[in-house]
């Protein structure tokens, strides 16, 4: 990027963050007065700053794999700065990432000669949108998402692509693991395993003992899903183990 060469010349690397300004010559001095043009000849202006902040957050969200349409919001921005003679640099950080529908933080820290000599704060919005699974309807905890309850169509995201719901294939089975309310856009931390075990259900314990498959009775105490644990209980020797449900029929123990 490179600004009028009256003023100052821009070098932007693209991955070390660092966004150098060349200080080439004093011609800035004649927009103020004797005093102040003498005192700070360079200018880093609202929009250098801008620019720098904006090309940075491209390349993260490249880094990211992050190719969906986005909108990036400048909500409040860092201040024109007056500069001393010398070569400039100016470094910016994310120190919260780069959040997405939340408002985050673009910290500026600006050297001259190599020095420190201020530090700044803009302040942006970034909003990604996808095709995603909307809730047409309530949908009530242990339901499966199906077309009958839900539609495809483009929203903003607060998930990154490989944790978007954009397709019914993308639910592995899950169903609503919670109450869906209508219009809802349908995320994975509303999703759940299905419920196979009930508490009280028979149930088939397994426990690999060094290679040995040692197999029980056993009793479900609590509700369980493929993958979770659940409290079971030995038929024959009374004792109360933990397992990881299997299937609707069989808990592997684990202690």
């Amino acid at each position: 990027m490179i600004f009028q060469r009256s003023t100052i010349t821009a070098i932007l690397c693209l991955w070390s963050g660092l966004f150098a300004f060349l200080w080439a010559g004093t011609a800035l001095a004649a927009t103020y007065n004797g005093a102040q043009g003498d005192r700070f000849p360079i200018i880093l202006s609202t929009a250098q700053l801008s620019a720098l902040a904006e090309q940075k957050i491209e390349e993260r969200l490249g880094a990211m794999g992050e190719t969906r349409r986005h909108e990036l919001h400048l909500q409040r921005a860092a201040s024109t700065m007056h500069l001393p003679p010398g070569e400039v640099t100016a470094v910016v950080e994310f120190p919260r990432g780069l959040p997405y529908g939340r408002e985050f933080p673009a910290l500026f820290t600006v050297y001259v000669d190599g020095v420190l000599n201020r530090r700044a704060t803009s302040y942006y919005r970034l909003t990604v949108y996808d095709r995603v699974l909307v809730a047409m309807t309530d949908i009530r905890a242990e339901t499966p998402i199906s077309a009958e309850n839900a539609r495809i169509e483009e929203r903003a995201v607060d998930t990154l692509p490989e944790l978007t719901l954009t397709d019914f294939s993308r639910l592995d089975g899950r169903v609503a693991g919670r109450y869906i309310r209508r219009d809802v856009t349908i995320t994975p931390s509303m999703l759940a395993m299905p419920l196979v075990i009930r508490a009280g259900n028979a149930v088939e314990l397994v426990l690999d003992a060094n290679g040995i498959v040692i197999r029980a009775e056993g009793v479900a105490l609590e509700p369980g899903r493929i993958g979770y644990e659940i409290r079971v209980r030995n038929v024959r020797s009374g004792k109360i183990l933990r397992g990881k449900v299997i299937d609707a029929a069989t808990v592997r123990v684990i202690g």
